[in-house]
């Protein structure tokens, strides 16, 4: 991969100011990509594409040469492509005034100047790429062996060394890049590869220039995704119907200490726990508590025959959808029965309560 060269030829002082000067109030108009590629035909439609796969520029080109423009509010990842080829390359542009250099065949290695993210992304671009070949071919490797042999677990430790490899240099890059929206890019691609207070911790590492870009948004929305049925946190609203068909939503109970109760007409478990339930509500229904019952049932008549058989007098919806449950899969209940205690404010202040311990806490609580 070609380094790229950034050449300033601004000899005087007084001159370099002046095209500092020019240059903010250009960039304020939006981005400019001007492009020369060898090879390129005459009349061949150049492009970008966003992340959407969205058209957000294109020029005819003549003689190899096409100029891209537009404006965005803050560093935009695109595909830089032609009609009638498969190859394209990426590009990272703020509203910046950029040249693109380069051959058909080789647009991989094409050279930007005038963009600084995309000096950042194609610095690591560079030393990803080795690292990355090497790990496929070691998983080639790996799956052509038998399970169980020496070589294959011998294998296996080479690729978990370079694996580790692969990770330090992604953490060195988000360290010393820690200002370059690139960084953020970088983080949203191996999110997986981190624990969720890990990737908090080192998305909260980047400094504000680098969160400028779409995928500092999608982070965020991972983290607090991560985030929703924490206890400490606030509940995230949902609405489901009633056994009478009235929609419900959790926020209609702000003010409230609420257990919202996942369970089902056909979970014994949770037919076996309803008991301890309805012996808390009775306890504490007048100190400012009550239940939500949300069931994962998909047979309406059983849903309801179970409320009256058990007797369970507070507030049910469901949206009959059994393990589809909207609100289940939002609060990612895996198990039932299934529990979270909300105070008056919304938050979440205890889980997964049963017997004695929803007593105790309801005690503690309800001073």
């Amino acid at each position: 991969m070609k380094k790229l060269l950034i050449v300033l030829l601004l000899p005087i002082i007084s001159l370099a100011q002046k095209a500092d000067s020019t240059i903010a109030k250009e960039k304020a108009k939006g981005y400019i990509l001007k492009g020369d590629i060898k090879g390129l035909k005459d009349s061949t439609l150049a492009f970008l594409q966003d992340v959407q796969g969205n058209t957000v520029a294109q020029d005819y080109a003549k003689n190899g040469k096409f100029t891209l423009s537009g404006k965005s509010d803050d560093v935009s990842f695109f595909q830089l492509a032609f009609i009638g080829t498969q190859e394209m390359t990426e590009v990272f542009l703020a509203n910046d005034h950029a040249t693109v250099m380069g051959e058909m065949g080789k647009l991989k290695s094409a050279t930007f100047t005038g963009a600084p993210a995309q000096t950042d992304y194609k610095s690591f671009v560079k030393g990803f790429l080795p690292l990355n070949e090497k790990l496929g071919k070691l998983i080639a490797d790996i799956n052509a062996e038998k399970q169980g042999t020496k070589k294959r677990d011998s294998l296996i430790a080479v690729f978990n060394g370079e694996r580790n490899k692969l990770k330090s240099f992604t953490d060195n890059f988000l360290k010393e890049k820690s200002a370059s929206p690139v960084s953020a890019f970088i983080l949203y691609q191996f999110a997986k590869l981190y624990e969720e207070n890990a990737l908090e911790a080192k998305y909260k590492a980047l400094q504000p220039s680098a969160k400028k870009i779409v995928f500092a948004r999608e982070i965020e929305r991972m983290i607090a995704d991560a985030k929703v049925g924490e206890v400490g946190t606030i509940a995230t609203d949902f609405t489901q119907n009633d056994t009478a068909n009235k929609p419900v939503s959790l926020s209609s109970f702000r003010g409230k200490y609420v257990l919202v109760d996942f369970w089902a007409s056909w979970c014994r478990p949770c037919r076996m726990e309803n008991p301890n339930v309805l012996a808390a509500y009775n306890q504490f229904k007048d100190k400012n508590f009550t239940v939500l019952g949300v069931s994962l049932d998909k047979d309406k008549e059983s849903w309801i025959k179970a409320i009256a058989d058990d007797k369970l007098p507070w507030t049910h919806i469901s949206d009959l959808q059994q393990w589809g449950n909207a609100a289940a899969k939002q609060y990612k209940i895996a198990s039932i029965p299934a529990n979270m205690l909300i105070d008056p404010s919304g938050k979440i202040i205890g889980k997964n309560l049963r017997g004695e311990e929803l007593l105790a806490k309801l005690k503690e609580t309800l001073k």
